[in-house]
């Protein structure tokens, strides 16, 4: 393997480790399947891709600036005050961490993404204002999930408080209008289904009502897997089998009438 290409694999790893970073406010507030840092940027790019009458090059840099912005997360943790690092700090860390980072990658890209890191700290840009905005709105929309999630209407409401008003820019303060009407009308906007039930983890990590096993053993998980692939192998003509291509056809039948 040449030297790059294990600088780029190295890399990879860190990204991957975005995927086990969680984001601490959540887990300090007892929200229960707490998102990822590597989540919170994965929407956060998708949203970029639905901003309205701003250029395909913006929204372009929007995207890239959402994939990066958090990335030095994976290696110093998703810091806040409560481990006592003062902003000046953290930001020292996080730029150490994106300059290791990006030294694992052919020049040309690591360039790139450390100045995209620098242009979304520094909030010079209209795409950084843009981008901060999502972070913001992002976590809203994510509290908005869990007060759904664990049936807890408003136990997340001082995050409403403390960041709705920062949300600057025209465009993203109309996707918080209308999730703050939503929010306070409650039943407007239901959220998806577990897509989860669709497959055979509907036997593993759930049981007989339907309640996640999120703190099930990884042995008993394993045992559980074992088991119902067994019971498949023996009856593969068992009832138990969800017919995922007629759920979806039904599901798209409930929406044309």
């Amino acid at each position: 393997m040449s030297g790059d290409m294990g600088g780029v694999l190295q890399f990879l790893l860190y990204v991957g480790q975005a995927k086990r970073t969680f984001r601490t406010g959540w887990v300090l507030r007892g929200v229960e399947k707490v998102e990822s840092v590597a989540d919170h940027m994965y929407r956060m790019a998708v949203m970029s891709l639905l901003l309205p009458n701003i250029s395909e090059e913006s929204k372009t840099r929007c995207m890239k600036l959402a994939l990066v912005h958090d990335l030095a997360e994976s290696v110093v943790g998703d810091l806040t005050e409560f481990d006592g690092v003062q902003k000046n700090e953290k930001h020292r860390r996080e730029g150490e961490a994106m300059l290791y980072l990006t030294s694992l990658l052919p020049a040309d890209v690591g360039r790139e993404i450390f100045s995209l890191f620098n242009e979304y700290s520094e909030q010079k840009t209209n795409e950084a204002n843009l981008v901060k905005d999502l972070d913001i709105f992002d976590m809203l929309l994510q509290a908005f999930e869990y007060e759904k999630l664990q049936c807890n209407d408003g136990f997340l409401e001082d995050f409403f408080q403390s960041s709705a008003s920062k949300v600057k820019t025209d465009i993203v303060q109309k996707w918080l209008e209308q999730l703050m009407k939503c929010r306070s009308l409650g039943g407007q906007f239901q959220l998806p289904a577990d897509s989860n039930l669709n497959t055979m983890l509907k036997h593993v990590l759930y049981d007989e009502q339907g309640t996640f096993l999120h703190k099930l053993p990884s042995n008993e998980l394993r045992e559980k897997s074992d088991r119902f692939i067994s019971s498949l192998n023996k009856d593969e003509s068992s009832t138990s089998v969800i017919n995922t291509n007629d759920l979806l056809t039904n599901l798209v039948k409930g929406f044309q009438h």
